[in-house]
């Protein structure tokens, strides 16, 4: 009884973190389609990735992007 709990609060987590996604509460940054980011602004402006990390800015946070190869979404304009 108590594992179907959880199999069913683990399913509306997922639906709901699905339906954020969708709903336009993350959003894709606006990193640079040409090669390698050589060096960011100092202004801090923090970010928060979809992967928990609170960036500076959102060019540091595109620097992730490209160095791990994920596709790290801004869950919010402020820290984590």
């Amino acid at each position: 009884m108590i594992g179907r709990a959880v199999l069913l609060g683990l399913l509306l987590i997922c639906v709901a973190a699905d339906e954020a996604e969708k709903s336009g509460l993350m959003r894709e940054p606006s990193c640079p389609d040409m090669g390698e980011i050589v060096a960011c602004p100092l202004n801090l402006a923090p970010v928060c990735g979809s992967d928990g990390n609170t960036y500076a800015n959102e060019c540091t946070l595109c620097v992730q992007r490209q160095t791990t190869k994920m596709n790290i979404l801004i869950v919010k304009e402020k820290s984590c």
